[in-house]
């Protein structure tokens, strides 16, 4: 292993830690606003459908909603940091409901 290869080896392990403890920080204001923006077990199915594969007019129809409400939805989400949009402009929740454990429905 040439030095610069070395270098890069200790930046990227460096970063896997920053990381690891960035999300660890995050993790709890994350959970609430996704808790307080996700008000509807509809909204929670629709995001939980968000991983970045489905045409957003595919989860609009599959969540029983029209696709400019839907686009209404990512449009705050994004704006919340909570979802980006990945290639074929299709909308990827940041994390799972499931991993953040919060139900799909509302209690």
């Amino acid at each position: 292993m040439n030095p610069t290869e070395g270098t890069l080896v200790g930046v990227e392990a460096l970063l896997a830690e920053q990381l690891r403890w960035l999300r660890a920080a995050a993790m709890p204001q994350v959970r609430r606003t996704v808790e307080e923006s996700l008000k509807t077990a509809q909204m929670r199915k629709a995001y939980e459908l968000c991983d970045g594969t489905a045409k957003s007019s595919a989860i609009a129809a599959q969540v029983g909603i029209s696709k400019q409400a839907f686009s209404g939805w990512t449009r705050r989400w994004r704006n919340l940091g909570i979802a980006f949009e990945v290639e074929e402009r299709r909308i990827r929740h940041l994390i799972s409901l499931s991993a953040l454990e919060i139900s799909l429905g509302i209690e």
